[in-house]
C-alpha cells in the first residue's frame, strides 16, 4: 500500500477544539494529512493567511492548502454539489486521496467524487458541542472552545479613538480594571516624546509608529483579560499624518487597512470634557480638527462606531453596556 494521505476541509472561521479533534483523528490513520482552507470573506473579516497560520502553529505536521478561490456557497442543491466535488477534483488532482475527513452530510458526495474513503468524524458534536457560529456570535462566552492561539487574534479588541485630550487613556485604562481586560497604550505618544522636533514628527516618524503599535497589540492580546481595550490605534496615527502633512504615505495606508480586521469595535470619546492645555499638546483648536478627521476617517472607510461622552463614570457605564449589546 502506498502513502496513506487523508484530507479535510473548511473556513475554520476560527479554527476550534472540533477542528483539532478531526486532525487528530486524521493524523491517528493516515501517512500524511492536508487540510484545505477556503476564503471566508462572507462570514469573517479575518485573512485567509491568518487562519491557516493557526493550523501550522497548532498542527506543524499537517499540510496547509489555501484556496482562495474555493467556492463558498453552502447547500446540498445539485449545483452547489458539484461546484465543489469540480473545484475539489481539480484542486487535489496531483494527490491520491486515500479518505476525506468531516463531520457533516456533504462528507459522503465529495468522497464519491473523489473516489475516497468517507470518514465521518464525531458526527453529533459530542466531543466539542460547539459550532464556528456560534463562536462568532459569542467569542467570550466559548473562549474554552479555541486554543489561545486563537484567541489572541479573535479577542474582542475595543479601540478608543479621538481627538488629543478626549478622555482615551483613563477610559481605557479604567474599562481594563473593571471590565475583564487587558490593556494597550497609545505607542505614539512615548514616541512623540522622543522624537519630537519643534512639535513635529516625520512621516517616516508615523510610519514607525503605526509599525509598533501593531506589535504592541499583537502583544498585549497576548494577556489573560477576555478583552482587549486600546487607547487609539493606527486611526490616530493617519489623522495625524493627513492634519500635518495633509496625505499619508502608502505604507501608512497598507497598515492601516491591513489592521482594521483586528478590530472589533471603535468608540470615539467626545470632545464634551475641559481640554488639558499642557505643553505636549497644539492647542484646543487641534483638538477639534483631529477629532474631526477621525469621524472622516471612520466614515471614509465605513468603519462602525459609536459615541462615549459624559462624565467617567457615564462612559464607563456606556462601554459596558454596549459590550454587553454586541455580546463582546
Amino acid at each position: 500500500m502506498g502513502e496513506a494521505i487523508g484530507f479535510t476541509l473548511g473556513k475554520y472561521s476560527p479554527f476550534h477544539k472540533g477542528h483539532e479533534f478531526l486532525i487528530k483523528v486524521a493524523l491517528s490513520e493516515m501517512n500524511r494529512v492536508i487540510v484545505i482552507i477556503y476564503n471566508a470573506s462572507e462570514v469573517t473579516s479575518i485573512p485567509t493567511e491568518i487562519r491557516a497560520n493557526w493550523i501550522r502553529k497548532i498542527f506543524p505536521m499537517v499540510e496547509v492548502l489555501i484556496a482562495e478561490d474555493g467556492p463558498q456557497m453552502v447547500g446540498y442543491s445539485d449545483e452547489v454539489k458539484r461546484v465543489h466535488e469540480d473545484y475539489l477534483t481539480h484542486f487535489l488532482k496531483d494527490y491520491h486521496i486515500h479518505s476525506f475527513y468531516s463531520s457533516e452530510p456533504y462528507g459522503e458526495h465529495i468522497s464519491q467524487a473523489l473516489n475516497c474513503v468517507n470518514r465521518i468524524v464525531d458526527p453529533n458534536r459530542n466531543n466539542c458541542p460547539v459550532s464556528a457560529t456560534d463562536i462568532r456570535a459569542n467569542v467570550i462566552k466559548y473562549k474554552h472552545m479555541v486554543s489561545d492561539i486563537v484567541y489572541q487574534d479573535i479577542k474582542p479588541k475595543i479601540v478608543f479613538i479621538g481627538g488629543p485630550s478626549s478622555g482615551k487613556t483613563t477610559l481605557a485604562k479604567l474599562c481594563s480594571e473593571k471590565l475583564q481586560g487587558d490593556y494597550c497604550p497609545e505607542y505614539g505618544r512615548t514616541y512623540w516624546f522622543e522624537h519630537q522636533k519643534n512639535h513635529r514628527l516625520s512621516i517616516r516618524d508615523l510610519e514607525v509608529i503605526a509599525e509598533r503599535q501593531l506589535e504592541s497589540e499583537v502583544k498585549a492580546s497576548c494577556g489573560s483579560g477576555d478583552r482587549l481595550f486600546l487607547d487609539t490605534t493606527i486611526i490616530t496615527t493617519l489623522a495625524y499624518a493627513l492634519y500635518y502633512f495633509g496625505k499619508a504615505s502608502s505604507n501608512l495606508l497598507e497598515l492601516f487597512t491591513r489592521s482594521l480586521y483586528t478590530h472589533s469595535i471603535y468608540l470615539l470619546c467626545l470632545n464634551d470634557i475641559p481640554f488639558e492645555d499642557t505643553w505636549d499638546r497644539s492647542g484646543p483648536g487641534s483638538r477639534e480638527e483631529l477629532q474631526q478627521l477621525n469621524f472622516d476617517l471612520l466614515d471614509k472607510y465605513r468603519i462602525e462606531y459609536q459615541v462615549i461622552g459624559g462624565s467617567l463614570a457615564e462612559r464607563v457605564s456606556a462601554v459596558q453596556n454596549i459590550l454587553e449589546e454586541n455580546q463582546l
